[in-house]
C-alpha cells in the first residue's frame, strides 16, 4: 500500500475566513434548505439511527450505552412535592460516538492541527474543544440528502452488504449516481450504504464481532478530492468509521478522517441504518430527500448522538 503521500491534498482552509469552524455545513445556504423542503412530497418519514442501547455496534476502544432509572415510581409528595403524582425519571451514560453519531471538526488532526489552523492547545481535559466543537453545528444540516446504495448498484442484495474491506472508488460513486439518476449538488448530505451496520445485528459469536471492525466496507482515500469538487456538506455512512478498513495508506489508520475532517471541515456520521428508506428509494425511484439530522447543542463536544430523518 503507498504511504503517506497517497493522501490528497485539498483543503478548505480560509474559505469562508480565518475564524470559520464550521466547515463544509457553510455550503447549505438558506436557498439549499428551500429548495431541500420542496422535496417533500408524501410526507413519508424515516429514521436513520440505530436504538441507543447495549446491543448496536460499538467501536472497540468505546463502551455500550447504558440506562438507569434515578427514581422508580416515587410519589411526588414523599419528596415534598404537592400532589398525588408518581414519576419516574431516568438517565444515561455514554460516549458522544457511542451510537449513530456525526464527528465534530475537533475529532481527528494531524501535524498538531485541526481544522483550519486550530492548534491541539485548543482542546483541553477540563475545557474540551475550544475551536471546531459539535455544538457550532445544533443548527446544521437540515438539507438535501442523497442517499447512494452501494448495495444495490454493486449487486450484493443477496448478501445484505458490501463485501468486507471494500473501498468505495470514485468510480463507484459516479456509477451508482448514474444508475440512480441522481446528480450531486452542492450542499447535499451524501447518505451512503454498504449495508455494514445491519450485517452486526446478524453476528452471534464474540469472534465474529471482533473481526468485524477490522475490516469493513467504505469510503476509498481517494474519494477525498470527489466530495471536495462536489462541495457535500456531510457524509453519513452505516459502518463505523466512514472509510474503508483496513487502511489504504501505509502507517496511518484512518487516513480519510484526516483530510476529510482536518483538511476539508467535512463533518462525518457513523453508524447509521438506511434499510428501510433503500427499500422506499428502490420503489420509488426517488433517492433524494429532505434530510433533518442536526446534532446535539453540546458545547465544547467533539461529537453528538442524532436522531437523523430522511423525508419524502
Amino acid at each position: 500500500m503507498p504511504g503517506r503521500e497517497a493522501i490528497p491534498k485539498v483543503s478548505n482552509w480560509g474559505r469562508w475566513g480565518k475564524d470559520d469552524e464550521k466547515g463544509t455545513a457553510n455550503f447549505i445556504t438558506p436557498e439549499v434548505i428551500v429548495a431541500a423542503a420542496q422535496l417533500v412530497k408524501r410526507g413519508a418519514v424515516f429514521c436513520c439511527c440505530i436504538p441507543i442501547d447495549q446491543n448496536g455496534p460499538v467501536f472497540p476502544t468505546r463502551t455500550p450505552p447504558q440506562r438507569f432509572m434515578s427514581i422508580l415510581n416515587v410519589p411526588l409528595n414523599e419528596v415534598g412535592l404537592a400532589g398525588s403524582a408518581i414519576a419516574n425519571d431516568d438517565y444515561i451514560t455514554m460516549y458522544l460516538q457511542g451510537s449513530t453519531q456525526w464527528d465534530s471538526l475537533a475529532h481527528v488532526g494531524y501535524d498538531g492541527k485541526f481544522y483550519n489552523d486550530a492548534d491541539t492547545s485548543t482542546v483541553t481535559a477540563h475545557g474540551g474543544a475550544a475551536r471546531n466543537d459539535i455544538g457550532k453545528l445544533y443548527q446544521s444540516f437540515v438539507t438535501r440528502g442523497v442517499l447512494l446504495d452501494m448495495v444495490r448498484y454493486k449487486g450484493c442484495e443477496a448478501d445484505g452488504h458490501l463485501p468486507k474491506d471494500y473501498p468505495i472508488s470514485i468510480d463507484d460513486l459516479d456509477g451508482c449516481c448514474q444508475a440512480q439518476g441522481v446528480t450531486i449538488k452542492s450542499g447535499d448530505a451524501l447518505c451512503l450504504r454498504t449495508g455494514w451496520v445491519p450485517y452486526w445485528y446478524s453476528l452471534e459469536t464474540a469472534e465474529d464481532k471482533d473481526a468485524y471492525f477490522h475490516a469493513q466496507p467504505g469510503m476509498a482515500v481517494a474519494t477525498a478530492e470527489w466530495v471536495h469538487r462536489k462541495e457535500i456538506s456531510c457524509i453519513a455512512v452505516d459502518n463505523i468509521a466512514v472509510e474503508r478498513l483496513p487502511s489504504e495508506v501505509d502507517g496511518e489508520f484512518i487516513p480519510f478522517h484526516q483530510v476529510a475532517i482536518r483538511d476539508l471541515g467535512l463533518t462525518l456520521g457513523e453508524i447509521f441504518t438506511f434499510e428501510e428508506l433503500a427499500k422506499d428509494c428502490a420503489a420509488d425511484g426517488v433517492y433524494e430527500f429532505l434530510w433533518v439530522a442536526p446534532p446535539l447543542h453540546i458545547p465544547n463536544a467533539v461529537g453528538s448522538p442524532l436522531n437523523p430523518l430522511a423525508i419524502k
